[in-house]
């Protein structure tokens, strides 16, 4: 999913409580019934709307969370309520090559999944200071990171 188009600060509620916090929760992968395991952590949002913005983060266990985006938005949401933002967390490999990510997932009008990158998005991008923005008031609830961070750090690209 390289060479994603950033999602907009727009597009991301501030957060409110975490009211989900569950580290090996199951989710439905595809046909036949196969589930996979991620962690899942829900907040309630503290903007104008009411909803949750929820993140599963892949552990790498069965089967791949990108792969069943649909099938675990239309979960969520029957869980949660249809004011659902969510976000897929993918932690830096500890072996391999790759960067922690995490993306905006949404559902098109044919039904398929669709993905916005929130972070790391590259310095030139006109989004990138609204993203780095929120992340500096939210990713360290995401990803465990001190909020400093996010002010900081270098991209990659410079």
């Amino acid at each position: 999913m390289e060479g994603l188009t950033p999602a907009s600060r727009d597009d991301l509620p501030p957060l409110g409580q975490l009211v989900a916090d569950e580290p090996f929760w199951r989710y439905p992968a595809g046909d036949a019934g196969r589930e996979g395991v991620a962690h899942l952590r829900v907040w309630t949002t503290a903007g104008p709307e009411p909803g949750q913005l929820a993140v599963v983060t892949e552990t790498g266990l069965a089967a791949s969370v990108t792969e069943s985006a649909g099938s675990i938005l239309a979960v969520l949401a029957r869980r949660f309520g249809h004011s659902l933002v969510l976000l897929e967390h993918y932690p830096a490999p500890e072996l391999s090559e790759g960067a922690e990510t995490l993306d905006l997932v949404r559902i098109g009008a044919d039904g398929s999944p669709h993905w916005s990158r929130v972070w790391p998005t590259s310095g030139d991008n006109p989004r990138h200071a609204g993203l780095e923005m929120w992340m500096a008031a939210y990713g360290h609830q995401i990803v465990g990171r001190a909020a400093s961070w996010f002010d900081w750090r270098e991209d990659k690209d410079g």
